[in-house]
């Protein structure tokens, strides 16, 4: 059984190489100086980006699930962005904290959980991006049939991949304490004798459990997605869905070998450290600065491969960078000095018919009034026929009106001839 290091490393070593094996949280002793600017300045810069793009992927999702397209893919993708979040907001700002400061300054709860949270958000990413490369594949496969279940068993399967990410990296937990030795309280790993057997074999299945298997199904299912996009030729009806199929996968595949790629230093540096004997060298603290950086900067990386790589995030990003811009108070049209636009009359029928019966005859003193009004004699100088007939009809004296024989005041040759009773 392998000896694992406990704490008999110097903490006040001059060149701060060999106590690395046994800091936690965040390394302490920063070297040179300058780094304790630097280092929290480029954590800070990743922390808002990475905030930033990770809330727009999660309002572009929000809103696609309230118009109703609600798949596999969508939700699996919500809950990645949601693991980039969640170790934005508590992850970065304590390692920031911890690579400023020469001692640990953060308490004993927080020393005891920052590297248990983080290992078990990147334990859920890790299981995540498994489950959307089988997604994916499954949608390849069958591009007709949008890969969507019921809400309940989305939620089930988040459940238990945080569940089972949480429960693997509980250790983290146990091995992590605050020494004081040397008069400098310190975040450090402490390895206890009884349980040496037990965490010999977590070191090694940990790294299997939570990158090496899920990393490996990962690239399997993209390759296969991969061959079944190229096999399938251009005669085939879905051609749509097959080239969305395709951009899917290639969008997924960047995403997955970022996180394959960006995570390889830290677990290198993991499995040094867990399997460093007391007189090994440690790994160089430059290297466990590069590797912890790399893993931070993944949050920040997602969000642009989504940009970059999918039309339809691109849109969302646009369409939630307009609402914003455009949240400004409009002014009413009282104090801007602009007139109301008047409502549109609806469009006359054509039947005449219908005509008769929509058009009411004005009061008399109304018509008169505006007949006088010097705006009717501007505006109103091409009449409709329905509007000129009723028009010469107010206009017309009563006694025409009530004329029992009005042909007799017809001229013109249209006028009937009218019978006087002398016969020829």
């Amino acid at each position: 059984m392998e000896k694992f290091p406990v704490q008999m490393i110097n903490l006040n070593t001059p060149n701060g190489s060999n106590d690395v094996a046994l800091l936690d949280g965040g390394y302490q002793n920063t070297e040179p100086k300058q780094l304790n600017i630097a280092t929290p300045l480029v954590l800070a810069f990743i922390c808002v980006v990475g905030f930033a793009g990770n809330v727009l992927v999660i309002a572009v999702l929000i809103n696609k699930t309230r118009k109703g397209r609600t798949s596999m893919i969508n939700s699996l993708i919500l809950n990645l962005s949601a693991a980039d979040l969640l170790i934005m907001a508590f992850c970065v700002p304590f390692r920031a904290v911890a690579y400023s400061r020469p001692v640990w300054t953060l308490g004993w709860f927080t020393c005891n959980t920052v590297d248990w949270f983080l290992q078990s958000c990147m334990a859920a990413k890790s299981f995540t991006l498994a489950t959307l490369a089988k997604a994916c594949f499954m949608y390849v496969s069958h591009p007709s049939k949008q890969v969507q279940i019921r809400h309940q068993k989305v939620a089930v399967l988040i459940v238990c991949i945080w569940a089972l990410a949480f429960i693997l990296s509980a250790p983290h937990w146990i091995t992590a304490s605050v020494s004081s030795e040397s008069k400098k309280p310190m975040c450090v790993l402490d390895w206890p004798q009884r349980a040496s057997k037990f965490l010999a074999v977590f070191a090694k299945l940990y790294p299997a459990l939570v990158y090496c298997l899920p990393v490996i199904c990962t690239f399997a299912y993209h390759w296969k997605a991969f061959w079944r996009c190229k096999r399938r030729g251009a005669k085939n009806q879905n051609l749509r869905n097959q080239i969305r199929g395709k951009r899917l996968n290639d969008m997924l595949f960047g995403v997955s070998l970022a996180f394959a790629t960006m995570c390889a230093p830290e677990w290198v540096v993991w499995l040094w450290i867990r399997h460093i004997h007391k007189d090994d060298p440690s790994p160089p603290a430059a290297f466990v600065l590069f590797s912890q950086v790399l893993v931070f900067s993944i949050s920040s990386v997602n969000p642009l491969i989504f940009v970059v790589r999918s039309e339809e995030f691109k849109e969302g990003f646009m369409g939630v960078w307009k609402r914003l811009i455009s949240s400004k108070p409009r002014t009413s049209p009282s104090l801007s000095g602009a007139q109301p636009e008047p409502p549109r009359s609806e469009s006359l029928p054509t039947n005449q018919y219908q005509q008769e019966k929509a058009v009411q005859v004005p009061d008399s003193d109304i018509a008169q009034e505006n007949a006088e009004s010097p705006t009717n004699k501007t505006d109103n100088i091409v009449l409709s026929d329905m509007e000129q007939f009723w028009e010469e009809r107010h206009k017309a004296v009563a006694s025409v009106e009530e004329d029992p024989i009005p042909w007799e005041h017809q001229s013109g040759s249209d006028a009937p001839c009218p019978d006087t009773g002398n016969k020829m």
